[in-house]
């Protein structure tokens, strides 16, 4: 499996600056394919691509209710200007039958990357079905990979839209070398934003409440839809960020930017505190009060610290030295080699060094073997790698009766490597932030509300960072208040892959859509 993930991008970051830094069968009434004739092209790596939807229809039990529903794969063709083609986009929408839809809300989800197709949101947090996984959503599963109900999907709420942008899932550019034209901050909002205008045109959805769901990189993408949809008339209710990032300056630390080692050290004391590894006074704490400590301790002596650079004395030097020390349960000589500024790979690859396990960037509940940390081996890849993609291909064929010969993408490195981080910045050099525009579209909807989910156990997006950059809204402190909820989970990066957790955020979902 293609691995194509923000922390490919964090650890492009770091390097540079170094150098200088988620059983029950369903029941389906689908057209036989001889009834349902498809029409074919040929696209340039010869695969043999359908281009009409494939609509089928399903049941699925939550809380002991079924839920009758119709599912439509398609690949969705995006126009210029001039009306000509420039690709299709993937996507795979679910809609509740047999209830009044017209003022249904309809969730158009996607994740990040960028360069990640919407595999995981859809088939591990969200979705009717999702892949069966292991009971703690720790450890590999055996073959064979299947579906099974999900009985937290949000589908009860909202018919949900998962999107695969282009050159992600089946998604293409009418040739090779148009993909590109896609990848970039702007450019990928604004091939969303049309996907989203002609999905509400063809499925006669223009009267339903719009919600936009992102991860991760899709954050950026999330954050950038709320005012490029009002500036095209369509006004979203409400925004959901699962493990966000709209500010890679809270992330991603070079010489004259010390706040994501401050974001970073909760991170690393939870990590450390599940793991057993803290002072003994420490440990005997709910993780909840360490982090307060911890936070309090961060933003304290460590900021004052990492800001004095080299004015600070040698005491104060030590004793943030041993601060670090207790809070990572990292031997203070490596702490003092690093200068106090600890980067994520050394933490994950030093916690548990005498056992010879490295922990997992995007869920520290997670080890694998290894005396140093190997992004490639990340074990959440192992996790959600195979498992997902081999069940999500026999979902498809097998469930919604769609098959294609084109490579489904979960996650495309090129994308990521020539993706434009400075598209539609106003600023000639700096990291990608649409936090601006978030706020923008809250000043402009007073009824605009916006849901967080983190990850107690995330180091990729980590829970400060997203925390901080919630705090730099320019928006009205009331309306924050009344429009912004912020939920952290016991998981990771994709806390949904904790069976608990999943169930907590189904909970909090409820009630967010209920309140709109």
């Amino acid at each position: 499996m293609k691995k194509s993930y923000l922390a490919l991008l964090l650890g492009a970051f770091i390097l540079t600056a170094l150098s200088s830094i988620g059983w029950a069968e369903t029941e389906k009434d689908v057209v036989a394919p001889e009834e349902q004739p498809r029409s074919q092209e040929v696209v340039p790596e010869k695969a043999i691509v359908p281009l009409d939807a494939s609509v089928t229809d399903h049941t699925v039990t939550v809380a002991g209710k079924k839920l009758n529903y119709r599912a439509r794969a398609e690949l969705m063709p995006v126009f210029d200007d001039k009306g000509e083609e420039l690709g299709r986009v993937f996507y795979v929408a679910y809609s509740r039958t047999k209830v009044s839809g017209k003022d249904r809300p309809v969730t158009f989800a996607f994740n990040g990357g960028p360069g990640s197709s919407s595999l995981f949101l859809h088939m591990g947090a969200f979705g009717p079905k999702v892949v069966k996984s292991s009971p703690k959503g720790i450890g590999l599963p055996r073959p064979p990979y299947v579906v099974q109900d999900n009985g937290d999907t949000i589908l009860e709420d909202t018919d949900l839209v998962f999107v695969d942008p282009i050159g992600t899932g089946f998604s293409r550019g009418s040739d090779p070398e148009s993909n590109e034209r896609f990848w970039g901050v702007s450019e990928d909002v604004a091939s969303v934003a049309q996907f989203i205008r002609m999905y509400l045109t063809r499925e006669g959805r223009w009267g339903s409440p719009i919600y936009i769901a992102g991860e991760s990189y899709g954050g950026i993408r999330a954050t950038g839809l709320a005012s490029a949809l009002m500036d095209m008339g369509i006004m979203p209710s409400g925004i959901i960020l699962v493990a966000p990032v709209a500010s890679y300056g809270d992330l991603v630390p070079d010489s004259s930017n010390d706040r994501p080692y401050i974001h970073a050290l909760p991170a690393m004391a939870a990590a450390a505190w599940y793991h057993g590894k803290l002072p003994e006074d420490l440990q005997s704490l709910p993780l909840e009060k360490v982090l307060s400590k911890v936070r309090d301790w961060a933003s304290g002596a460590y900021l004052k610290a990492l800001w004095a650079g080299n004015g600070l004395s040698e005491e104060d030097f030590d004793a943030v030295l041993e601060g670090l020390n207790r809070y990572t349960s990292l031997p203070e000589r490596d702490i003092k080699s690093l200068n106090l500024r600890v980067p994520p790979a050394v933490f994950l690859s030093g916690l548990l060094q005498d056992d010879r396990l490295m922990i997992s960037r995007y869920d520290t509940r997670l080890t694998g073997p290894g005396g140093w940390y190997d992004y490639g081996e990340d074990p959440m890849f192992t996790l959600v790698g195979a498992p997902y993609y081999t069940a999500f291909m026999s979902y498809l064929r097998d469930d919604l009766d769609f098959s294609t010969d084109r490579e489904y993408l979960s996650g495309n490195d090129e994308a990521l490597y020539r993706w434009n981080f400075q598209s539609g910045s106003e600023a000639f050099v700096g990291y990608p932030n649409t936090v601006d525009l978030l706020a923008s579209a809250m000043r402009r909807c007073d009824f605009l509300k916006v849901f967080v989910a983190m990850g107690a156990y995330d180091m990729t997006c980590t829970a400060d960072s997203i925390l901080y950059t919630l705090g730099r809204l320019d928006v009205p402190v009331e309306r924050l208040k009344k429009n912004v909820t912020v939920r952290t989970y016991d998981g990771g990066h994709m806390m949904y892959t904790n069976p608990s957790a999943k169930a907590v955020l189904k909970s909090d979902l409820d009630r967010f859509f209920g309140g709109r």
